[in-house]
């Protein structure tokens, strides 16, 4: 499995997976219906299209693609079927990075630390700009840059369809690595808090992960 899975799964996984559908209001900008998303978007389920380049513009990883599915506040499943298979699921207390090939799953508390990720847009509070600047760059396009010096991200861009709706999201590391994001397949649904309980399967490796927590 790619490192960059593990090291970014707050911020290009879970995050732009949570925006289903969003209706366009007439005479609002961007800003506004992410945040009336927010306030009124509890739980969804969808398909993501994952690409990642390096600053340069080439291709730093194989493409990928998924399922998700999520219950704000913090929780999600976010899981890649394609090129290989892993499944990164959060109760909103603790983690878990399941990787069947390997298997081994990587447990890790999330400590309240999604706030400052891209991820704490979608899946905190709505509250998100005591962390994000956010800039409108044209009617479907928003950015958000991290008001903390130590973010791992530089800037984060939520893309819309003219007709309103959650359409791409491009995350901007410190090292000009890009992840790209496309959603389909979204749909509103009510979900479960015990869905997302992890049960680890049996014969797996559990590893706990302190170095975040």
């Amino acid at each position: 499995m790619i490192d960059m899975t593990r090291r970014t799964f707050l911020g290009a996984a879970v995050l732009i997976a949570a925006m289903p559908a969003l209706a366009a209001a007439e005479g609002t900008g961007v800003r506004i219906r992410l945040q009336a998303f927010l306030d009124r978007t509890g739980e969804a389920r969808g398909r993501f299209f994952q690409s990642v380049t390096d600053k340069t513009g080439r291709e730093a990883a194989q493409p990928s693609e998924g399922i998700f599915r999520f219950r704000r506040p913090g929780r999600f499943e976010w899981t890649y079927e394609k090129p290989y298979r892993q499944q990164i699921m959060s109760d909103g207390e603790t983690l878990w990075i399941y990787d069947p090939d390997l298997m081994q799953v990587t447990v890790r508390r999330l400590d309240g630390a999604v706030g400052s990720t891209p991820a704490g847009i979608l899946f905190g509070s709505s509250d998100f700009e005591k962390e994000w600047v956010l800039t409108e760059r044209s009617e479907f396009e928003l950015e958000a840059r991290p008001k903390s010096e130590g973010s791992s991200f530089e800037r984060v861009v939520i893309g819309f369809s003219r007709e309103g709706e959650l359409e791409s999201m491009q995350l901007v590391d410190a090292f000009g690595q890009t992840t790209a994001l496309r959603f389909s397949d979204i749909v509103r649904e009510p979900i479960s808090a015990e869905t997302f309980d992890f049960q680890v399967p049996a014969g797996v490796d559990i590893v706990r992960d302190s170095s975040a927590g």
